[in-house]
């Protein structure tokens, strides 16, 4: 017999799980001690080989500590533990709690998310990629901040935007200060559950940011740079010098067809064409029109936008926890209107060190500056409208059609000659001591401050249009803003495993403090304008000086409790209560109490759901109560003023009369929802249905004059929104080579007014020339949507075949002929009043979300994010001041299907010069779908491996091209539906690297 000369071999299999998850780890090395052999885990965690007996493996993974095991030849479990605790933890009211024990509904979005779209703007970051978010770039001028809306609006007047939660500090604005580059997730709270941490802060959602931390092990550089060109996305199609000259003479000849139906039509219009007193054109106009040309004031102002954002880290990590990671930041975007810019110098400083095995101290501290130059609001609307028979000049003050000036036209090429600057300083910051007293008991105390100083100022020379129709002779103004916002948290908390039994909870009592305040000088009359604004001093016309200040502040007192627990995975259930007192409100209506209570079961933990499919499929159900208390402050106090006049001091009331009574909006939340994960988490999907009651809605009143006041803000209102959301993740391909992931979001919420003041079902806003006229927009209506859309409804162009019905219908004084705009008679009574009126639709959104698929093969990647709106309306301001039909203003090239004679199936109404009939404005006619699909950034990449990396002593190397805003479809007839036709939203093309050392 004989023996073997070599150790037997050994097959090998197992399954690599996370400590904090227990979901499988795709991707982890596993390997034998002290040789070269080794494999890959699989997109199920799981790993095969084989090994001599005796063999020990090692496994490591990025993100988690490297663990050594003995082979064996049962099948191998293998759980690992992250590597840094602050990489699954979340810092909220003061303390760190694990990301897992977020319950309710919350969304998230990862570091590798956050880098697919090179921005300097996190919410455009995220838009698309959690459900639920609308997010909307609706300022998309050089720095502009996005708007953020988290299941819809949950307020009628006062409190629309979540709170973002920086590394555990609250803070209520200018999100677009912080450095994309430094974020490692954001998860977005949306339920009761989920924000009860937060109390009266959170109804309208709360954002959560976790900046980076530094991974254990060797210290690491990164090197983060990209480079961009930016254009329009869209060119609105302008009638030319020409075409306006044949509109106008339409609309003339209209006129005065229908006011002299027997006259010759050519021989008026050859009248209209006579420099020699013309009654429609100027004699430059008409010399511009015989020369056959035409002028484009827009582009005399625009440029390409050129951007750029580099950033450095450096980080890290030790075996005890402790680690830092610092990072450094510069933006430079240029405008797409001349001499319009931002930029933004920041620095990250993270800080986490262990001073005894039992105490922990850290800082979260961030500072920014930015500097914008900004140009006057109306150059870009001006210029884009401007007369296209008018040769482009930089020495008038004002622009002029038929040959008259208008004052209310500034020159926009002078007034880029405005200097505009501001600045802002903001300083973040996040301190805490956390002491370990037994294992699983932490009590932890922060002090958090925000510190931010903005500075305004504005000089518009003498010479230009502004300053001659106001006779200041040179303005100049200062605006100095100052917030200090400071918020001390103090928390016990504790967590322990009894056997499949886990339990954690947490009492925190927290301070907050906000502090406002701000001084304005305007300043007229300067001999020069070599010093701008920044002497105001020398300005001489001292009695039409204007100061101005104001100082507020209001306080915040919270105490919270929560406890968690969950039996192995299975059963999960989260009690919340915060307790607030709001300085906002009078006493015995300071406090509110709000409760929420979360339940979950994981199905698939079951033992008789073992060897499904379903490796995930949980149950989650929550209730809540949240609060808001953002009204003005002393809205429960009468305010007065000493006013000092011809001798005598004057005690007058201001507008609005105070209501001690006012208490805390309340907004009762139900949730439940379905997490499912199928072959191993291949293919994950959530889903959830809620239903929000918003009671005691504060709003304003109408007061009668007779009461000394106009308005009084009262609890009047309720709200009622529900909705669903769902989110889909795929892994289509996964293997060595070829990968393949795609998911997917939709999202619908439905608001209804259910309750105003009293009696009444609608609430108008006025305005207007007179300022008595019902506007479309901001109205109330019970049983409606808060975004509701109130106006006559557009029936249709009349044609000849309609001219004896309308004859029998009374149009208040308006006169309609074949070719002009018929409002309908809603109510059949033969008469066109405000009972016409009627919701023609509103501005929330159907559904909407996004999609995103990510390819990779070996080092190549194609990453394309579509987001995407359906249902919504909006009104198109500018598309219907371009269909005037006048000719006499900048007009759109759907005139050319104007109704005629001879072209009567056309949905675009005749040309016509005067009053008497019914413009675009005064019906739906210009409210159009706000429907789109966006591809919001296409980007092709390349990940440098092998034995270049090695001699290069890099860990990543990643070069990229990006598309953002690549194309847009949509029916919208105005720049964007989502931005506006304020100011050109923009497409941008990318090149950029990410290098580690």
């Amino acid at each position: 017999m004989s023996s073997y000369a070599y150790a037997q071999n050994l097959n090998v299999t197992g399954q690599v799980t996370g400590k904090d998850d227990g979901l499988t780890v795709p991707g982890v090395t596993v390997s034998v001690k002290g040789t070269t052999q080794g494999v890959i885990t699989d997109a199920n965690g799981k790993f095969s080989l084989s090994v001599t007996d005796g063999a020990t493996l090692v496994f490591t993974a990025v993100g988690y500590d490297r663990l050594e095991a003995q082979a064996t030849t049962s099948p191998m479990k293998i759980v690992l533990t992250s590597s840094n605790s602050n990489l699954t933890e979340v810092t909220v009211v003061g303390v760190t709690i694990k990301k897992r024990d977020l319950t309710g509904s919350v969304g998230s979005v990862s570091e590798k998310v956050i880098k697919e779209r090179p921005t300097t703007n996190v919410n455009q970051a995220i838009q698309g990629r959690v459900s639920g978010v609308l997010v909307q770039n609706n300022d998309p001028r050089p720095g502009g901040a996005s708007a953020i809306k988290i299941r819809g609006n949950n307020s009628i007047q006062f409190g629309a935007n979540p709170i973002y939660v920086v590394d555990g500090l609250v803070i209520d604005g200018n999100f677009n200060t912080i450095n994309p580059d430094d974020i490692a997730s954001i998860d977005i709270l949306k339920d009761a559950s989920a924000t009860a941490l937060y109390g009266s802060r959170g109804a309208n959602g709360v954002v959560l940011v976790t900046t980076k931390k530094a991974r254990k092990g060797e210290g690491k550089i990164e090197y983060n740079a990209w480079a961009g060109v930016q254009s329009f996305t869209k060119n609105i199609p302008y009638l030319n010098a020409q075409q306006i000259v044949d509109l106008r003479l339409d609309a003339y000849a209209n006129r005065y067809m229908d006011q002299n139906p027997g006259a010759d039509r050519n021989t008026y219009i050859q009248s209209l064409l006579n420099p020699a007193g013309s009654a429609a054109f100027g004699a430059d106009e008409l010399r511009v029109y015989n020369a056959g040309e035409s002028y484009n004031w827009l582009n005399e102002i625009r440029q390409k936008g050129v951007q750029q954002n580099h950033t450095v880290s450096f980080s890290k990590g030790s075996d005890d926890g402790s680690s830092v990671y610092v990072s450094f930041n510069y933006t430079d975007q240029k405008g797409l209107l001349k001499t319009s810019n931002y930029k933004r110098f920041g620095g990250q400083v993270n800080l986490d060190q262990k001073i005894k095995p039992w105490l922990k101290i850290g800082t979260n501290t961030n500072f920014t500056r930015t500097e914008e130059r900004y140009i006057d609001g109306g150059v870009f609307n001006i210029a884009a409208n401007a007369n296209p028979l008018l040769p482009i000049n930089n020495t008038d003050p004002y622009l002029s059609w038929k040959g008259i000036t208008s004052t209310d036209l500034y020159n926009p090429l002078r007034s880029l000659s405005i200097d505009g600057q501001g600045n802002q300083n903001r300083l973040l910051t996040t301190n805490y001591i956390v002491a370990t007293i037994i294992p699983g008991l932490n009590v932890r105390s922060g002090f958090s401050v925000e510190a931010r100083n903005q500075n305004y100022y504005n000089y518009i020379p003498r010479d230009l249009g502004q300053s001659l129709r106001n006779s200041t002779e040179g303005s100049a103004t200062h605006k100095k803003e100052d917030w200090l916002n400071w918020q001390w948290d103090n928390s016990i908390s504790y967590e322990k495993t009894y056997g499949k039994h886990n339990i954690s909870g947490l009492l925190s009592f927290g301070l907050t403090k906000n502090n406002y305040d701000y001084t304005q000088v305007d300043a007229q009359g300067f001999a020069i304008d070599d010093f701008s604004f920044r002497n105001l001093g020398a300005g001489y016309k001292k009695d039409r000086f204007n100061l101005a200040s104001d100082f507020n502040t209001y306080t915040l007192t919270s105490y919270v409790a929560r406890f968690n627990y969950n039996y192995d995975n299975k059963y999960f259930a989260t009690l919340t209560s915060r307790y607030d007192g709001s300085s906002r409100f009078d006493t015995g209506q300071k406090w509110g109490i709000f409760p929420s209570l979360a339940l979950a079961y994981n199905i698939a933990r079951e033992d008789f759901m073992q060897g499904s499919m379903l490796s995930t499929l949980k149950l989650r159900a929550g209730y809540g109560i949240a609060g808001n208390q953002n009204i003005p402050n002393f809205g429960y106090a009468s305010l007065t003023n000493a006013v000092y006049s011809s001798g005598s001091v004057y005690i007058v009331l201001a507008d609005q009369m105070g209501n001690p009574n006012l208490r805390w909006e309340k907004q009762k939340q139900l949730n439940v929802g379905l997490d499912l994960g199928i072959l191993q988490n291949k293919i994950t999907l959530s889903a959830d249905y809620f239903i929000i009651h918003n009671d005691d809605l504060l709003m304003p009143r109408s007061l009668a004059s007779t009461t000394g006041f106009t308005t009084v803000i009262e609890n009047v209102g309720s709200l009622l929104n529900k909705g669903v959301e769902v989110n889909i993740n795929a892994q289509v391909i996964s293997n060595k080579d070829l990968q393949w992931n795609v998911s997917a979001n939709l999202s619908s919420y439905r608001n209804r007014i259910t309750k105003l003041y009293g009696n009444t079902d609608a609430i108008y806003r006025y305005g207007g020339f007179t300022g008595v006229e019902i506007q479309r927009e901001g109205n109330l209506f019970l049983g409606k949507s808060l975004n509701s859309i109130y106006t006559y409804k557009f029936e249709k162009i009349a044609q000849q075949s309609d001219m004896d019905r309308v004859s029998q219908i009374d149009y208040n004084g308006r006169t309609i002929r074949p070719g002009d705009i018929i409002p309908a008679d809603i109510n059949g009574d033969k008469k066109i009043d405000d009972a016409d009126r009627i919701v023609v639709g509103n501005t929330d959104p159907k559904f909407y979300g996004g999609f995103a698929s990510d390819l990779t093969y070996k080092g190549f990647g194609l990453n394309a994010v579509f987001n995407y709106n359906v249902g919504g309306k909006r009104i198109n301001y500018l598309y219907e001041g371009l269909l005037g039909g006048t000719g006499e203003y900048a007009a759109h090239t759907d005139e050319l299907n104007r109704w005629t004679p001879t072209n009567t199936n056309t949905n675009i109404p005749r040309a016509y010069q005067g009053a008497g009939r019914y413009g675009a404005g005064e019906t739906d006619y210009a409210v159009q779908s706000a429907a789109y699909l966006r591809l919001s950034a296409l980007t092709l990449s390349y990940n440098f491996t092998g034995d270049f990396m090695k001699k290069a002593k890099l860990s990543t190397l990643r070069v990229y091209l990006t598309g953002s805003n690549v194309f847009t479809s949509t029916p919208y007839k105005g720049y964007d539906p989502e931005g506006g036709d304020s100011y050109p939203t923009a497409k941008m093309f990318v090149a950029g690297v990410n290098v580690a050392f």
